[in-house]
C-alpha cells in the first residue's frame, strides 16, 4: 500500500512540473508564433506570399530569398578602351590611360604587378567584362572599343616598331671562329637582341638564359638501359624561395626592345679536338624577320679541362655581347 501512494506522488509532481514548465516557456512560443507569420515576398513573384509554420522554415526562406536577390543584381558600368594593331598585324587592347595619341603617331604602355606569399597569388586582375564585387553584385561592363590605327574610323594610319640594330656579322663571324670541342658542355654564351638557331651541328643547340632562373646546364646521365647520354636542361641548383616576392608584366606599343642572353651547348657525348666544321647561324629578331650568317669554326679541346671543378648554373668561358662588346674581351 505504501508503494503506491509513493508511486503516486511521484505521477502528480511529474504533472505538476510539467505544467509549470509548460507556462514558464510561453513567452518564448509566443515569439516563435510571431515569427512564424512574418510574411517573406518571393522575388519571381511581386503578388505571392510565403507564410510557414515553423520559424526554423520561415528564416532559411527569408535567407535564401535574400541571397537570390543579391544574386539577381546586376549593375551596368560603360567601359571604353582602346585597340591598335601591332607589327604582326595581332590586335591589342588598352586601357584609354595607356596610350598616347598624336597627329599622325601613338604609343602605348601598360604595366601589371603581382604579389604573392608562400606560393599564393595575393593580387588580382581580371580583363573579362564581367566580374562580382565585394557585395556579391554583377556588375557587367558595356565596352566601347575605339580602333587607333585599323578600320574606317582609325584615328591614325601608322604602326608601332621599335628598331632593333643591326648585326655586326663580321665580328660574330670571328667570335664563333674558335670554340671549346668539350662534350656535354656549354661552350660559348651570346647577348645580343636576336634569337639563335644552329643549322648543320646536329646535336649542338642554343637555350635562352632567362627562360629558367639559373639558366641551363648540360649533365651526363644514363639511360634506362645503362648507357651514358648528355642532357641539356634546367641548371640543378638547390635554392630556397622567398615567401614573398612581386612579378611585374610590363607590355608596350612600339615594343620593348628584346635582349637575348642565349647559352651554346655540345649536347652530344662527342669530344672535337683539331676539328673544323662550317655550319650555319640563323638569327631572328622579336618580330620574326630572320637571316642567316655562314660560320666556319675549328674546335679545339686540351684534356686538362676536364679536371676542372664546374659549378652548375656557372658559366666562365668565350663569350659574345653584341649589346655591351667591352663585356667580353
Amino acid at each position: 500500500m505504501k508503494i503506491k501512494l509513493l508511486f503516486s506522488g511521484l505521477v502528480c509532481i511529474a504533472f505538476l512540473f510539467s505544467c509549470a514548465s509548460n507556462k514558464v516557456n510561453a513567452p518564448d512560443i509566443e515569439k516563435n508564433n510571431i515569427i512564424s507569420q512574418t510574411n517573406v515576398t518571393d522575388t519571381t513573384n511581386e503578388n505571392s506570399t510565403i507564410q510557414t509554420d515553423s520559424s526554423a522554415s520561415a528564416l532559411e526562406l527569408i535567407n535564401s530569398s535574400l541571397n537570390n536577390t543579391f544574386l539577381e543584381q546586376t549593375i551596368h558600368k560603360p567601359l571604353t578602351l582602346y585597340r591598335a594593331l601591332n607589327y604582326n598585324k595581332d590586335t591589342t587592347v588598352w586601357d584609354t590611360s595607356d596610350c598616347k595619341i598624336g597627329k599622325s603617331t601613338f604609343s602605348c604602355n601598360h604595366v601589371d604587378r603581382y604579389d604573392y606569399s608562400y606560393g599564393v597569388w595575393d593580387g588580382f586582375y581580371d580583363d573579362d567584362e564581367m566580374v562580382w564585387d565585394s557585395s556579391r553584385k554583377k556588375i557587367i561592363y558595356d565596352t566601347t572599343y575605339i580602333d587607333i590605327n585599323f578600320g574606317k574610323n582609325a584615328l591614325v594610319h601608322y604602326t608601332p616598331v621599335t628598331e632593333i640594330p643591326k648585326l655586326d656579322r663580321e665580328a660574330v663571324a670571328k667570335a664563333l671562329s674558335k670554340l671549346s670541342g668539350e662534350a656535354c658542355a656549354q661552350i660559348f654564351k651570346f647577348r645580343s637582341n636576336y634569337n639563335l638557331e644552329v643549322i648543320g651541328l646536329p646535336g649542338f643547340s642554343w637555350e635562352d638564359q632567362d627562360a629558367l632562373m639559373f639558366g641551363f646546364d648540360a649533365y651526363i646521365d644514363r639511360d634506362d638501359s645503362g648507357q651514358e647520354k648528355c642532357s641539356v636542361q634546367g641548371a640543378r641548383v638547390q635554392y630556397t624561395e622567398s615567401s614573398h616576392y612581386s612579378i611585374v608584366y610590363s607590355r608596350s606599343l612600339p615594343e620593348q626592345l628584346d635582349i637575348k642572353t642565349l647559352q651554346f651547348f655540345n649536347g652530344t657525348l662527342n669530344t672535337y679536338q683539331d676539328t673544323t666544321i662550317s655550319w650555319k647561324l640563323v638569327y631572328i629578331d622579336q618580330y620574326h624577320r630572320a637571316d642567316t650568317l655562314d660560320i666556319t669554326t675549328k674546335f679545339e679541346y686540351d684534356d686538362s679541362e676536364s679536371s676542372k671543378i664546374k659549378f652548375s648554373g656557372y658559366y666562365k668561358g668565350d663569350c659574345y655581347d653584341a649589346i655591351k662588346p667591352s663585356k667580353c674581351k
